[in-house]
């Protein structure tokens, strides 16, 4: 007798019965959908870095600033109190060398100079450096080895994605880089890179599929030198951004697209 009410019950409880009945493949199955993850990167630290930062911010955007320790407080060059500022709006602090220096001709030796001790500078300093960019996109295999072995868990070249020099070029890296650290990227934008330009990097890779697709700056203001970006330019680019994320294109630091841990110091020699 208790059976059947129980029966009655349930069978007067369509929701009930729908918690009890398993889904559908169709309902339970999530649809596809490509993913492109684009990383805007900052080198140099350059002063202009504070507006950049702050373009980023008000887009809920957060971008990755690969700085020069031994630069820092120059002339044109963000300050220690600036370079704190950005970091504390959650923008991602990376290496970049001590003074810039071009790694491929430089001797192990000073590669490990220039790699080790500027990541020191930027943990002593209070910052958690887990990715490096080569200056000038300059690197091999020793300053692949040395990079690693300075405690970086990935690091960026310039080149070797679809632009405007390299046609055939795929148009974004893998999601899980090959080599993580050769990262690739466009040419860096340069003072007369078009809107339309920077928007057909990203719209290349949804239609291959989805990637990651790292996109590199230096200074940003208007008509100030071959490797700039207009200040206009970058907000329209950003505004575009932020319209594709229904598309399934996110931005995130390069730290965080590529899932790069911080790694202890290696022992000072």
């Amino acid at each position: 007798m208790k059976v059947v009410r129980w029966m009655a019950v349930l069978s007067a409880t369509p929701v009930v019965l729908a918690i009890l009945q398993p889904a559908s493949h169709a309902e339970s199955a999530e649809s596809p959908k490509a993913r492109t993850v684009v990383s805007l990167t900052f080198d140099d630290g350059d002063k202009t870095h504070v507006a950049a930062a702050r373009i980023l911010e008000k887009r809920g955007m957060l971008g990755t600033f690969y700085v020069n320790s031994d630069t820092i407080g120059r002339e044109r060059k963000l300050d220690r109190r600036q370079l704190a500022a950005i970091a504390k709006a959650g923008h991602e602090i990376g290496g970049h060398t001590l003074t810039h220096a071009r790694l491929t001709e430089l001797p192990e030796s000073e590669q490990r100079v220039q790699i080790c001790d500027d990541r020191r500078a930027l943990a002593a300093w209070g910052y958690r450096p887990a990715t490096l960019a080569y200056p000038f996109g300059s690197v091999d295999d020793d300053a692949k080895s040395v990079a690693r072995q300075c405690g970086y868990d990935a690091a960026r070249r310039v080149g070797g994605l679809k632009d405007g020099a390299c046609r055939g070029c795929p148009a974004a890296e893998d999601p899980r880089p090959k080599d993580r650290y050769e990262i690739r990227t466009p040419g860096s934008v340069h003072g007369d890179t078009l809107l339309r330009q920077l928007k057909q990097q990203v719209l290349n890779t949804e239609k291959s599929g989805g990637g990651f697709l790292p996109l590199v700056f230096h200074r940003v203001c208007g008509n100030c030198g071959l490797y700039s970006v207009a200040p206009r330019t970058l907000e329209d680019f950003l505004d575009w951004l932020a319209t594709r994320e229904s598309r399934g294109t996110v931005v995130k630091t390069f730290q965080d697209a590529v899932g790069a841990r911080y790694r202890p110091l290696p022992p000072q020699e």
